[in-house]
């Protein structure tokens, strides 16, 4: 008959069984005698440290269990940096609140490929978006505006935009207007005008802000025909892009400004005064609103004003006393018959003489071709307009206050 082993200790101060000389006895481990219900577990406020154990995993379960119900639970958001900038850390998720629609349809539509919206991002760091208010509160304009210096010592940005934002007929519509400016970050700040222009239409502000500011990046000139972008930034600080050309045509001849290039788009309403930018991201001109097209004022001449003004505390030009057009936007039936005929293939064609003017008293007339002016040859009316700002720079500092200028004028 087989024997039967006993896998059961014998009670203490008990005898062992007659047999059990002849059976081996196995060891029961502490884990092994809880499996079995011989031994009661440790109390619950028992630190598990303290039980001895052949499982590795218990006490340090337990260390781990008290440790995570002591410790604070992380928080559900970062905290917003001082900084004003958020440090990317690769193993935390932060969440995201993202429209599932665009703001403005049409942005989405004009900024498609990664290139382009990567260019106008980096262009956007520079323009701010400009509200004018009387001091009662009552609403100017909503402007753009472009940054084009910033002074880190001072913490001083800055602006130019065009002068509607606190002018009507080239007069200031009240003599200390409210700016307020909306930055890229969101920040509001408070401007001050430093200069206006009604020639130019062009305004210069100042605005002092905690948020470093990115001064734009300048092309030389324009192009007609150059793809471009016109950048804008509402009171909101959302930007708004419109996409389109440098039309090759001419203003029309009722608009007193003939240096304005036109553009093949339409702008936001808030659109005058911001940037246009060429494909590299560069800035190229100003854009103000019109019907039926919006126009652009060439960086060139937007940037010699600045600089005279900066330098002179003043603007100069000589009055020209004529209007012009350019033989170049002509159709091609009237410049075959204007070459045909005259044998000139390229320059200004006189198309009004003001009365009692310096081109009225030297003869010049309605329908006179200008073949070259100072040695130039260059028949575009914003390189005119470069030209006759040239002019006044060197009447500015020739401090002469009888100086005077011979424009030479070959018909």
């Amino acid at each position: 008959m087989p024997r039967k082993r006993s896998t059961t200790p014998a009670p203490a101060g008990a005898g062992p069984p007659a047999e059990s000389a002849t059976i081996p006895v196995r060891r029961v481990t502490r884990l092994r005698s809880r499996e079995l219900k011989l031994e009661p577990e440790a109390p619950p406020e028992a630190d598990p440290r303290d039980v001895a154990s052949d499982d590795p995993e218990v006490g340090n379960a337990a260390a781990k269990g008290k440790s995570a119900a002591n410790s604070p639970s992380p928080p559900r958001r970062p905290p917003y940096p001082k900084s004003g900038e958020f440090e990317h850390d690769p193993g935390k998720i932060t969440p995201c609140t993202l429209r599932m629609e665009p703001k403005d349809p049409r942005t989405a539509r004009d900024v498609v490929t990664t290139a382009d919206k990567i260019m106008v991002r980096k262009a956007a760091r520079s323009i701010v978006g400009i509200s004018s208010y009387k001091p009662d509160g009552e609403g100017i304009a909503q402007c753009t505006g472009i940054v084009v210096d910033w002074n880190e010592i001072a913490r001083l940005a800055t602006i130019v935009t065009c002068s509607e934002a606190l002018c009507v007929n080239g007069a200031l519509i009240h003599p200390e207007p409210k700016l307020l400016i909306h930055m890229p970050n969101r920040a509001i700040g408070e401007g001050r005008l430093l200069f206006f222009n009604a020639h130019y239409r062009i305004a210069l502000l100042e605005v002092l802000t905690d948020s470093p500011l990115q001064p734009a990046m300048f092309c030389s000139s324009p192009r007609f025909g150059q793809e471009v972008f016109a950048l804008a930034r509402d009171d909101e600080s959302s930007l708004i892009v419109r996409h389109g050309t440098v039309l090759w045509q001419e203003p029309p001849s009722y608009l007193a400004y003939r240096h304005w290039l036109s553009l093949g788009c339409k702008l936001a309403p808030c659109g005058t005064g911001g940037p246009v930018i060429d494909e590299h991201g560069a800035v190229i001109g100003m854009a103000f609103v019109y019907i039926p097209n919006p126009y652009m004022l060439s960086i060139s001449i937007m940037r010699t004003c600045i600089e005279m003004w900066m330098k002179f505390s003043r603007v100069a030009r000589p009055i020209l006393g004529m209007n012009l057009r350019t033989i170049e936007f002509l159709d091609i039936s009237s410049q075959e018959d204007i070459e045909v005929e005259n044998r000139i293939s390229n320059g200004f064609i006189v198309h009004m003489v003001y009365d009692d003017s310096t081109p009225e008293r030297l003869g010049i007339s309605e329908g006179d071709v200008i073949v070259s002016y100072g040695g130039k040859h260059d028949f575009t009316l914003h390189k005119f307009e470069d030209f006759l700002l040239s002019l006044g720079w060197e009447f500015l500092a020739s401090a002469d206050s009888n100086w005077t200028v011979d424009l030479e004028l070959e018909f």
